[in-house]
């Protein structure tokens, strides 16, 4: 089992500008309002490309949003159920902002996130962009994880042609992720792409559930419908017997 690294906490002795804040408190909540994160190394990509990567995305089907909750009204209900999925975002890290929030005593990165590939020093050197989405959805995790392999293999513009049989470069390599929260190699990361739905778990759950209950309902079934047309049978048996009786009754009258 990974060990978590527990970033050292060390409280700011000066307050950052106002900009800094902004940008601290938008990546703050990028980190911790997202169900589903994908750290991404990109290498050597023009801005052309993050905007054709951006485009892609968006024509993407968007995660499903999460069901409003039991206790909201019936009008929040039905605005919630009505409004369109959040798409997926595509943002890169500004240097140095992850480990500063890393060490905020008052941020709740630290806190809140599994730090076990945060706080690993292939996080937090080097550019850094991170992939957000509304939901965990398998279906979409697997296309996104497509398109980003896409877009990592593709070779840089006006690039010379690579070597035949060299091995594909990672211009776009996942690092790790955060799925509700916890940390995830690209491993475990593809795996759970693999998953299905929410809705097809929960179906699955429920037939686990009731499948004994079923299997008893039918023993039980089964069971009573055999005593009953076995008291069938008595019951038209005595009727025989006693309509035999009166017509004997009757000849010897």
């Amino acid at each position: 089992m990974a060990t978590k690294l527990a970033p050292k906490v060390v409280p700011r002795t000066r307050p950052l500008p106002l900009r800094k804040q902004v940008l601290f408190r938008q990546h703050e909540h990028l980190l911790t309002a997202n169900p589903l994160v994908l750290f991404l190394r990109p290498s050597d990509f023009s801005a052309h490309e993050w905007r054709a990567l951006r485009a892609n995305l968006a024509q993407l089907p968007p995660s499903p949003s999460p069901s409003p909750s039991s206790s909201s009204s019936s009008s929040s209900s039905t605005s919630s159920s009505s409004s369109s999925p959040a798409p997926l975002s595509l943002t890169v890290l500004r240097p140095g902002l992850l480990p500063a929030l890393l060490r905020s005593p008052t941020s709740p990165v630290a806190r809140a996130l599994d730090p076990t590939h945060l706080a690993s020093p292939s996080h937090l050197q080097g550019p850094l962009a991170v992939l957000t989405a509304p939901a965990v959805d398998p279906p979409t995790l697997a296309r996104v994880l497509a398109l980003v392999q896409t877009f990592s293999r593709a070779p840089k513009p006006d690039s010379p042609p690579p070597a035949p049989g060299a091995p594909p470069q990672e211009r776009l390599a996942l690092l790790s992720a955060l799925v509700d929260s916890q940390a995830a190699d690209p491993q475990r990361t593809h795996a759970v792409a693999k998953l299905p739905t929410l809705d097809v778990l929960r179906a699955q759950l429920v037939g686990l559930v009731s499948a004994p209950g079923s299997r008893i309902a039918g023993v039980v079934g089964a069971r009573a419908g055999e005593l009953a047309r076995t008291l069938e049978g008595f019951k038209l048996g005595l009727e025989g017997a006693q309509g035999g009786a009166k017509e004997a009754e009757g000849a010897q009258a």
